[in-house]
């Protein structure tokens, strides 16, 4: 598939306008890929994400790239977001680079790498991602870092200087609620170089953490979008009014609704913090 854009910007989502909405794979944990491209077309999302673990399996167990495209095309959905390339991980920006040209995906998610990995040279990291944004750029592939406070890019200013220093255009940010407001808070969005922004990611959450582990915490116990603490309306009037709005809702709780209702429900909850914005 090319990059036909043909439903970019289609505001199926009351409230989004022009925007650009995704439901985030993460927000679909355990449901297989068919009835999740369903009940995000159902719900009014633009596209979903998609992991490329989940890709290569299913290539694996004999499904094709026409399967996949004809079940998309189907329920007017679109592949926008890949989920998640490790800096520095040459094998699977290969992977990456493949899905996102099969599929016309817009953006792959990029993040720092956690754990006992975490320890990697930015200025080497940089000069990567801008050697791999560089040979896809033609293809209309962008790549947005999202900073995690954990890792070597823990915050806007860092994710900003990294994608800086890349030298592509294409390379920018994914700014997501959770580690603004995990990290350096609401303050933190007025360093926010708008023109760099190329999605935002949004879910809510108690401003005090539930467990220590910082990944742990984000993965089983983000909220949807009204049912926390974070400022959300601040944040959309904070950030770009046009950016990508990914909903990346990662519940232990919702993993348990079946994917319509738990597609609905999480385009439900956008739809009224939008509309207080």
């Amino acid at each position: 598939m090319g990059n036909d854009n043909s439903l970019v910007g289609a505001g199926r989502i009351a409230g989004a306008g022009k925007r650009q909405t995704i439901l985030a794979y993460f927000s679909m944990r355990g449901v297989e890929f068919s009835e999740r491209v369903a009940a995000a077309g159902a719900a009014g999302f633009d596209g979903i994400g998609f992991n490329v673990a989940e890709y290569l399996k299913l290539r694996a167990d004999g499904t094709t790239d026409a399967q996949l495209q004809a079940i998309l095309d189907k329920h007017n959905v679109r592949i926008l977001e890949l989920e998640a390339l490790r800096l520095l991980d040459d094998a699977a920006a290969k992977d990456f680079e493949h899905v996102a040209r099969t599929f016309g995906a817009e953006r792959v998610q990029v993040i720092s790498p956690f754990g006992p990995d975490k320890d990697i040279d930015l200025e080497k990291a940089s000069a990567w991602i801008g050697e791999l944004a560089k040979r896809t750029e033609e293809a209309g592939i962008n790549y947005a870092i999202e900073f995690l406070p954990p890792t070597k890019i823990p915050d806007i200013a860092t994710a900003q200087r990294v994608a800086q220093a890349s030298g592509q255009k294409n390379v920018g940010l994914c700014v997501d609620t959770w580690h603004v407001f995990r990290g350096a808070g609401l303050a933190s969005l007025a360093d926010l170089d708008f023109s760099m922004v190329k999605n935002v990611q949004v879910d809510d959450g108690t401003m005090k953490p539930r467990l220590d582990d910082y990944i742990q915490d984000c993965i089983h116990y983000r909220e949807l979008l009204g049912a926390g603490e974070f400022p959300l309306v601040e944040f959309f009037r904070r950030t770009p009014p046009a950016a990508p709005i990914s909903v990346e809702i990662i519940s232990d709780n919702l993993d348990d609704i079946p994917a319509m209702e738990r597609a609905k429900v999480q385009a439900e909850s956008l739809e009224r913090t939008l509309a207080l914005v």
